[in-house]
């Protein structure tokens, strides 16, 4: 890669970082626990009433939250100028959303189960045409009634309502967000609800405002920790996490606390004794048996608390200080038993793994297999949900566990095969030229193979924790959310992340210890999953405390990851950028793109669908719009445009029913797909070009090639008609660079076209290499080479011609890494060796 280019790339990243928006979580509603003057309304336009004359239609998405007392109340009311009432209602104990007309059930109902209700957004949809008022919720239709409005101007108020005689503070433990009005078929309002404060919220298309009371902006909570509880107990505490009840003990000399977090209660338990606990023990709940224990390593001894009693089963005998301060632990489920490695102690680090068996109360230390566990402290573990496999990232210590002899930083990802008792070492992130070290425990996500964990220096005492997401198969990261305040004093203090799977919070633990006398423990929350901070968000939080220096390590780790692209290069479909925010975790709310940089040079002053790598729909200034499309929108405008641009055919009305609306009788797929066309219209228009139409019973799009880009129509004219020649190279190279075809995104009706297309796209490349003449420059060798590997990460002739022309810039040991790097996923991937040498490969 030339300089030029290596420094547009560190640009765009350091762009990225700085100004990459937030994703939009809408308006979270303050529901029965909080008295009722301070629970959440909203009332669309102010205080006008909103007129709607012929059809009209209002729609939403929203959740509830899990683990409140009452969800009965209002979703949404709309009251007209004669007080005639629409009500949308959910009654918590026959679980059913109903709507109300007047003080008449219309018999209008639906209920969702608690997957949907709690971990998913839900659309719901209410339209009114010809006198006939009908419902449809996550594109289900649930039938319609006659009702007779004597006008269509409305208040329309969510949660609770202020108007006189409508007047009501019954509101569910909801969350809303991108409300919609549409009016004789076309969207008249749009507000996504995505505002980071104040007490209005904008419609995107008029420009009205809405009037919020008591607003709690989603955003933020996946954006700022909150500081839930501050708790001192006496003496040398400790705490440890019931994920089960999601309840915090903390552990005192004279008592133990527990912090439940779904209504945020505190409650003591006085011991019938006062203990001595030592300073460094720790304590961990074992959900098997519900039982919390401290843990005393030097002694080999668990003791079980005993409600009953109040009292642990047995009497701690030791006042030692421990030699192992900092450990990372866990329970593995299938044999019972309490895991603890590594650790720190009378000037020794180290990375002894010890066993404790719950039901035999035998202490043990295992033989593990591994070569690349180097002995350290201040290392993040997290497991997977049986306790299986553990993964262990970075931390503090030395090649031979002495103090004296030069201690260093790790960086590493380890993984522990706890069956097999087998640990090696996964990748290495690039070092940073301010070192970090990790807080003791991470969360695994198994569904995206990421974890997150929670970094800070380790070089002051007034420290920040900083939250990060990574990949557990690469080595890169992003920084998620703002900092948590932490005072650093090694051994004396402690930090934790746990997740909270049935409120999607993480949790934030510090403690610190003023020995022999106190112990005080501060509790944050942070809504799942988290997200980066938007620029408007990052500077109105400038004040609080957050130290400039997160922001020069990012640009340093930023600089890491560009040094480590530019060596090893992408060796799959999915982009890789270290420690720079990407992506957001769910695409389809993604508001910005972080490749409209990069696409600009294809597509200045153009919109854009793009449909290699991440599925995206950005506008003429490159700002996001795939926010706005629905999973059920999405798939639609997918299907039409794939059958436009790639076989120019379109698709018939009877394929789309088939696939969208197999279920339903022929005349409700037929009212599906022209409502829906209609918010597609909607969104298209905001494009400034496309336009879907029927022609010969086939939906096709059309468009202006000069106000819209679409990448995949770009791809099949040059893989069908254009000349070969560096011009068809580069603009292909433009296109695919960006990733594979709708990369995670996946239907059963896409496979053969997504294969159809990969095998497309490496038959040109492999052409285009090959017709290259021996003199022309290394550069566009490796970079067609680089492309392949996007297709077909284990191409043996795309190997060959990196490798080569790597060695033509004079550059043979990232060439050899390159080798090496492809011969581990060659094994990976068959099962065998790799047989051809570097050497036979250069040769």
């Amino acid at each position: 890669m030339k300089m030029c280019s290596f420094k547009a790339l560190l640009f765009v990243g350091v762009l990225i970082f700085f100004c990459l928006p937030a994703q939009s979580q809408g308006l979270v509603f303050s529901s029965f626990e909080q008295v009722q003057e301070k629970r959440t309304s909203l009332e669309l336009n102010g205080k006008e009433p909103l007129c709607l004359d012929g059809s009209f239609g209002l729609s939403f998405d929203f959740n509830f939250f899990p683990d409140r007392n009452v969800y009965y109340g209002y979703l949404v009311r709309m009251i007209n100028n004669h007080h005639q009432n629409i009500d949308l209602i959910y009654n918590h104990f026959d679980q059913k959303f109903s709507i109300v007309f007047g003080d008449v059930y219309t018999h209008l109902d639906f209920q969702l189960d608690s997957t949907l209700l709690f971990h998913r957004w839900n659309s719901c949809s209410l339209q009114y045409d010809g006198q006939m008022l009908s419902l449809t919720v996550n594109g289900k239709n649930f039938g319609s009634r006659k009702i007779m409005l004597k006008d269509q101007c409305f208040r329309i108020f969510f949660g609770a309502c202020q108007l006189h005689s409508f007047k009501t503070s019954d509101v569910p433990p909801m969350q809303v967000k991108g409300i919609a009005l549409y009016h004789n078929k076309e969207m008249d309002g749009f507000w996504p609800l995505n505002e980071l404060s104040g007490v209005h919220a904008v419609d995107s298309i008029h420009r009205r405002v809405a009037n919020v009371i008591n607003p709690v902006w989603g955003t933020p909570l996946h954006q700022r920790w909150q500081l839930l509880k501050v708790l001192t107990v006496k003496g040398n505490g400790s705490y440890t996490f019931d994920p089960l009840e999601e309840e915090i003990y903390i552990v005192g000399a004279d008592s133990i606390h527990h912090f439940l977090l779904r209504d945020r209660s505190v409650k003591a338990e006085p011991l019938s004794r006062r203990e001595y606990l030592a300073a460094g023990y720790q304590s961990v709940y074992n959900p098997a048996n519900r039982t919390l224990y401290s843990i005393h390593i030097d002694q080999q001894q668990l003791a079980a608390w005993q409600p009953a009693t109040r009292s642990w089963d047995i009497p701690f005998d030791s006042t030692d200080i421990t030699q192992y301060w900092q450990t990372n632990k866990f329970i593995r489920k299938s044999d019972n038993a309490l895991y603890i490695l590594g650790g720190y102690g009378q000037l020794k680090y180290k990375n002894l793994v010890q066993r404790f068996s719950f039901p035999t109360r035998k202490w043990e230390k295992v033989a593990v297999q591994q070569t690349d566990y180097k002995p350290r402290y201040l290392a993040a573990l997290g497991a997977t949900a049986g306790g299986d496999t553990a993964y262990l990232l970075g931390g503090y210590g030395s090649d031979n566990g002495e103090q004296m002899l030069n201690p260093r930083y790790y960086y590493d990802m380890l993984r522990y095969d706890v069956a097999n008792n087998r640990i090696q070492k996964l990748f290495t992130l690039p070092e940073p030229a301010e070192p970090f070290v990790f807080a003791s425990s991470m969360v695994i996500d198994t569904t995206d193979n990421s974890y997150y964990a929670l970094m800070f220096p380790n070089d002051r005492f007034m420290s920040r924790l900083q939250l990060i997401k990574g990949s557990l198969a690469r080595p890169e990261f992003q920084l998620a959310g703002d900092t948590i305040p932490y005072a650093f004093l090694d051994n004396r203090s402690a930090a934790d992340l746990y997740y909270c799977a049935r409120s999607h919070q993480l949790l934030a633990i510090t403690q610190i210890v003023d020995r022999d006398k106190s112990t005080e423990v501060r509790i944050y929350s942070l809504a799942f999953p988290p997200a980066q901070l938007s620029l408007s968000a990052a500077s109105g939080i400038a004040g609080t405390g957050i130290k400039w220096w997160w922001f020069g390590l990012a640009g340093v780790v930023v600089i890491a990851g560009v040094v480590y692209y530019y060596l090893y290069r992408r060796r799959n479909n999915k982009p890789v950028v270290t420690a720079v925010p990407a992506r957001p975790v769910l695409p389809e709310e993604a508001p910005a793109s972080p490749g409209a940089a990069v696409l600009e040079e294809v597509m200045p002053d153009r919109a854009a669908l793009l449909l290699f790598g991440e599925f995206q729909v950005l506008d003429k200034d490159k700002n996001a719009l795939t926010h706005l499309l629905s999973p059920l929108l999405k798939e639609m405008l997918l299907l039409i445009v794939i059958h436009t641009a790639w076989s120019g055919k379109g698709i018939s009305s009877e394929k789309l029913y088939e696939i969208l609306w197999h279920d339903k009788p022929e005349r409700d797929a037929r009212n599906n797909r022209s409502v829906n066309m209609v918010k597609l219209k909607a969104i298209l228009e905001k494009l400034g070009s496309g336009v879907i139409l029927r022609e010969e019973g086939r939906w096709k799009i059309t468009y202006d090639p000069d106000l819209l880009w679409v990448d995949l129509a770009e791809f099949s004219r040059l893989v069908k008609t254009a000349a070969p020649g560096m011009e068809r190279i580069q603009s292909l190279l433009k296109i695919v660079k960006e990733g594979t075809f709708l990369f995670r995104t996946d239907y059963s009706w896409l496979e053969d076209i997504k294969s159809d297309i990969s095998s497309k796209a490496l038959d040109i490349l492999l052409l285009e290499m090959n017709g290259l003449p021996a003199n022309a420059s290394p550069e566009i060798f490796i970079d067609i080479a680089n492309a392949i590997f996007i297709f077909d990460p284990i191409h043996e002739e795309a190997l060959r011609a990196k490798c080569k022309n790597l060695i033509r810039q004079g550059r043979p040991s990232i060439a050899k890494s390159v080798y090496e790097k492809f011969y581990k996923d060659y094994r990976h991937m068959y099962g065998e060796n790799f047989h051809p040498n570097f050497q036979d490969i250069i040769s």
